[in-house]
């Protein structure tokens, strides 16, 4: 199981990522993109919702799913603590139901691309279709195949210090051409007070796409795609208004639900 051990320890891994910038990026799509006012979100893959409690803190109606029990449970923790009402639920992305329509979906981080197979991208397709309203919008972000293709080390290695924590995070990965499944063997040492107190490792296989394939899957489904967006994860407002080029590593998309 993903996301088990490592979503324990996720906002320390992440403790550094720009969620501010990232919905202040996510806002201007909503500007330029949206007909009317988006005001009720669905996060798919919200993990520890960090980003759902911004928007809620912002007064949009939120609701995020994840598949991890676990990260569902601690995004529940901060929401409670920061006395937002945010809704979170364990749903499987290709299968949930949540009887209800909302302005805008989101699926970020990476999330879209643990659809490995075609069937599993239109079934999750079909049910965010399913959760939009008329011309409400479906914006996510993928890995591009040029980029993968193009790299030839997969080693990194991140180190990250928190309240006498030290997480000690590696990176290995493989990219098969004939699939353009990237495979990831993640190992993490976690050391407090100089001792060591968990080491875990996790396999994460994730699925690259070109833009011509996701704009197929799109019109399958009866998405109307809007455009494809640099991102940029370094920079003050990371989900950009840029076109996308070769140097590419992260794309965004942005749909609406035609019907």
């Amino acid at each position: 199981m993903i996301y088990n051990k490592y979503g324990e320890y996720y906002d320390l891994i992440y403790s550094t990522k720009n969620y501010d910038g990232e919905c202040k990026g996510l806002i201007n799509y909503f500007r330029k993109f949206a007909k009317g006012q988006i005001k009720s979100i669905l996060d798919v893959g919200c993990g520890t919702g960090n980003h759902c409690i911004r928007f809620a803190e912002k007064g949009y109606d939120v609701v995020g799913i994840d598949l991890s029990e676990i990260m569902i449970k601690q995004a529940e923790r901060k929401a409670k603590e920061k006395g937002l009402p945010v809704k979170f639920f364990v749903q499987d992305m290709r299968k949930f139901n949540l009887e209800k329509k909302f302005d805008a979906i989101l699926c970020l981080f990476g999330t879209f691309g643990y659809c490995i197979k075609d069937d599993e991208i239109l079934a999750t397709l079909k049910r965010m279709r399913k959760h939009l309203k008329r011309n409400g919008l479906f914006i996510f972000d993928f890995w591009p195949v040029h980029a993968c293709v193009r790299r030839e080390s997969w080693r990194s290695i991140h180190e990250v210090e928190k309240n006498e924590t030290y997480l000690l995070r590696i990176f290995d990965g493989s990219f098969n051409l004939e699939t353009n499944v990237l495979t990831l063997q993640v190992r993490c040492k976690v050391i407090k007070n100089r001792k060591l107190i968990d080491s875990f490792q996790e396999e994460h296989k994730i699925r690259t796409f070109t833009p011509p394939e996701i704009t197929h899957f799109l019109n399958e489904i009866d998405f109307k795609p809007l455009g494809f967006f640099k991102i940029d994860w370094q920079a003050e407002i990371p989900y950009t208004l840029q076109k996308i080029d070769l140097k590419t590593a992260n794309i965004a998309c942005i749909a609406k639900n035609k019907q």
